[in-house]
């Protein structure tokens, strides 16, 4: 989860007077579990997902929310228009201030290189700048890294055809050391290392025949 995005902004007075409250109250209720699913994972969420773990394997309870427009399905992914605007907003805000970083670098390089200094000073001067300024750059073009939950993990485990017990033993092992791998790099694309270290470790099996499973039967 992203420590840089705790909440998100909700307007009162839309949800007083939109769509949503033409819906029942366990619709309304469904609608904030989504939107709180989909602020954790910065807007990536996956239909199926959603299905599986709010609606209880039920995809005609998303119905009512599609109809009156409150939320969207593009290409197998739930979309929800004014918290996307705000991640949006975040990415924006995030590259202006590493533009306005880098700026301030090159400006003290000027100064440092016109002021009236030693040689020896000057160098300092301008070193000291330099590596404040990519200490500065990194910090604010740092990327947010998601980090899956346990039942994501076991639903593409699933999907690719290895059991729910491969699926926790991989996620228990890089949760235990913070998301990092063996040689202590961040995983910085989970599905990733899972294709490139884990199924190549584990025994397949068939894929189930069902399209939705719930995530918590011992068996996938």
């Amino acid at each position: 989860m992203a420590k840089e995005l705790p909440y998100f902004k909700f307007e009162p007075n839309q949800w007083e007077n939109g769509n949503i409250q033409m819906l029942s109250r366990e619709d309304k209720g469904l609608f904030i579990d989504i939107c709180s699913m989909y602020w954790s994972r910065l807007g990536e969420l996956p239909e199926k997902l959603a299905i599986q773990k709010l609606c209880g394997g039920n995809a005609i309870a998303l119905k009512s929310l599609c109809d009156e427009k409150i939320i969207e399905v593009l290409d197998g992914n739930i979309y929800i228009n004014f918290l996307s605007e705000q991640l949006n907003e975040f990415t924006d805000i995030s590259n202006k201030n590493a533009k306005n970083a880098k700026d301030g670098w090159e400006k003290r390089r000027k100064v440092a290189k016109n002021e009236d200094l030693c040689d020896g000073n000057a160098t300092a001067l301008n070193s000291q700048c330099e590596s404040d300024a990519i200490r500065e750059e990194k910090r604010k073009e740092k990327k947010i890294i998601y980090t899956p939950l346990i039942d994501e993990v076991i639903l593409y485990f699933n999907d690719n055809g290895y059991t729910k017990e491969s699926a926790v033993k991989a996620f228990n092992y890089y949760q235990e050391n913070n998301w990092k791998d063996s040689r202590n790099n961040q995983v910085k694309n989970w599905k990733q290392k899972m294709q490139g270290v884990w199924f190549k470790e584990e025994n397949k099996i068939n894929k189930p025949s069902l399209q939705y499973k719930s995530l918590y039967m011992d068996q996938p």
